[in-house]
This record gives C-alpha cells, structure tokens and sequence, in this order.
C-alpha cells in the first residue's frame, strides 16, 4: 500500500523563513517542522520530487556560505534582522516558543541532510568500509578518550567524501 505525501512548498518555506516574532507562531512553526522531520526520517522516497528537490534547497542554503558581495550583504542584513528578532522575543518573553522552533528546526535539517546521504549509496558505501576499515583492528587498539573518537568519527568521514 503506497501513499502520496503531500507537503505544501508554502508550509516549507514558512518553516525554513519564518517572519514572526509571536510564540504562538513560533510554537506552531516547531510542531510542523517537526511533523515534517518525522515524514522526512520515515518516508523520504514516498515524499515527491519536486517537494524533496525544494527541502534539499532550503537546507543547502542553510550550510553554504554566501558566494560574493550579494551573498555577503544578504547574510550582513539577516545577521541583523535575526538580532532585532531575538531582542523582540527577549523582550516578549518568548524564548520557549522560540527554542522549540530551533530545536525542531534543527532537527528538520538533520533529518534532511540524512536522507540526503541515504540517497547516496557511494557515499554509504566509502562510509561504510571506513569505518569498517577502523573496526577491524579494534582489539588491538588502545583505549579513546571521547574526544578522540570524535575526531576519528569525523576524519573517517572526511575521507570518505574524499573517495566520492
């Protein structure tokens, strides 16, 4: 049994762009983009192209740096803007409202980007015999701090977008 999920690109843009400062806007923004990030964990084939081709956008403007002067002065009055904002729910006394929506949001963009690297079985695949790469001499290694693991975590991971 196949079902179609239908994500208004409106409701997308609404959570990637919000142009709100009411917590009970925001409040409403965060259980959508996590109702979304739910549908995008559990059923990201199912999701259609278009709509998943608009989330990969968002969250690839999210973590791209500005590219030139227009970029940089876009990113200069966001900057701003995103600083009359926090002082305007600072002074509402909205900061729960407000760090539910980012918590979501950021959850939202996780959940994208790993659908995203799902989609890309080359990706998985270099990923995959890295850290196999890693664990097979495991008995023989000595004992990681937590910090140390993290760094190799994230090496193994760069060398396998590397190999890509």
């Amino acid at each position: 049994m196949s079902a179609t999920i239908t994500i208004s690109p409106s409701e997308i843009r609404q959570i990637f762009q919000p142009r709100t400062s009411s917590a009970s806007r925001f409040w409403e923004l965060a259980q959508k983009a996590n109702n979304l990030a739910v549908i995008v964990e559990a059923r990201w084939e199912q999701i259609p192209a278009d709509t998943r081709e608009l989330l990969k956008i968002f969250a690839y403007a999210l973590i791209e740096p500005p590219q030139g002067i227009k970029g940089v002065l876009i990113e200069l009055l966001g900057r701003f803007y995103l600083a009359f904002s926090l002082f305007s729910i600072a002074i509402k006394g909205e900061q729960d409202a407000f760090i539910a929506y980012a918590g979501a949001f950021q959850r939202l963009l996780n959940a994208i980007l790993s659908a995203i690297e799902r989609e890309d079985i080359a990706y998985e695949k270099a990923l995959s015999e890295a850290l196999e790469e890693t664990f097979a001499g495991l008995e023989t290694s000595e004992a990681m701090t937590a910090e140390e693991a993290c760094e190799r975590i994230r090496a193994i991971s760069y060398q396998a977008l590397e190999e890509l």
